[in-house]
Parts: C-alpha cells; sequence; structure tokens
C-alpha cells in the first residue's frame, strides 16, 4: 500500500479515516478488521473521485448499501462489486482500491478520471472483470505490470485512455476479451 501521511487533514485518507471516526456504525466494527478496510477503502474512493451519488454514500450502515442500485455489491458483508458507471467521477483512483481483495469486477467506465492506474490494483486477486474505458480518456502513465498478478482476470477494458504499453503477457492466457 502506497504511504500515507494522515497530517494532511484535506488528503481523501484522513478524511476517510475522519469521517469514520465520527460515524457510530464504523465504530461499532471495532473487532471487525476486514470490515473497517473494507469501509475505509471506499471512503477514500469516496473523497478521492467525489463519487455523484454523494447522499446515498458514506451512510451510518452497511457500505453494501452504498450508492445507487448496484454500485457496492456485497456478499456476506464483502464487497465483491464496485460498478460506477457513468457516476461522473473525477480525481484518480486511489492505491487504497487494493485493499478491496474480494472485488471480481471493478467497472468505472465513463467517467472523466486521471492520472495513473495505481499499481495497488495487482492485489486484487480475485477480479475477473476490469473496466477502466470510454470516458476516461485522461487515465495515462503505463499499463501497470502489477495487472500480471490478476490471474483470474477475464476481461479487461483501458481503450479511448492515454495509457501506454502492452498488457502483461502473463495475461494473454486468462483473458477472453481485452479492448
Amino acid at each position: 500500500m502506497p504511504s500515507v501521511s494522515f497530517e494532511d487533514s484535506t488528503s481523501p485518507q484522513r478524511r476517510a479515516l475522519d469521517w469514520m471516526l465520527g460515524d457510530s456504525y464504523s465504530l461499532a466494527l471495532k473487532n471487525d478488521d476486514d470490515r473497517i478496510v473494507q469501509r475505509f477503502a471506499l471512503a477514500v474512493l469516496y473523497y478521492a473521485t467525489m463519487v455523484e451519488n454523494r447522499a446515498s454514500w458514506l451512510l451510518s450502515s452497511t457500505e453494501c448499501g452504498w450508492g445507487k442500485f448496484y454500485d457496492v455489491t456485497c456478499t456476506n458483508d464483502v464487497v465483491g462489486r464496485l460498478q460506477l458507471v457513468r457516476s461522473r467521477l473525477s480525481g484518480t483512483i486511489p492505491g487504497e482500491i487494493g485493499l478491496l481483495n474480494s472485488l471480481t469486477e471493478l467497472n468505472l467506465r465513463n467517467n472523466n478520471l486521471e492520472g495513473t492506474i495505481p499499481t495497488e490494483i495487482g492485489f486484487l486477486s480475485s477480479l475477473l472483470g476490469l473496466y477502466l474505458d470510454l470516458g476516461n480518456a485522461n487515465l495515462s502513465g503505463r499499463v501497470p505490470t502489477e495487472l500480471a498478478n490478476l490471474s483470474n482476470l477475464r476481461e479487461l477494458s483501458l481503450h479511448n485512455t492515454q495509457l501506454t504499453g502492452s498488457i502483461p503477457s502473463e495475461l494473454c492466457n486468462t483473458l477472453e476479451r481485452a479492448w
């Protein structure tokens, strides 16, 4: 995970931490480290990208109910899918996305994200589908070599971005669709 300083009160990480410390539902999870980490990662994503449906995120209830109907999908309180298509996301994808290690689908299509794909995406070993294409024309930098760690990945969509480099050859045997 990236080194994060919580001293900057405007950083997405610090804002997520401050929110969690003031949220009774988060505080009640004190014995469930996995849920705390999951909730933190989603809160950082919220503050880093300013999710469109602001009123339905950061609720004092399970994070599995946040967002529109299918934004956050869980099984047994574990986030398995993030589908934030056309959610008017702007900003960068935070490295904390890698903390959601049970994700099977990450769909951030048709948004206005910028910057690079965080290398921590390589921690998402359960990922079957990764969709960062279309409206994310400001995603730039090299395709992370850490994508090679996604041995279960079946679909990868990176078109209409400014990304450079190649898809790691290790993925060529598992990918069913790449565009």
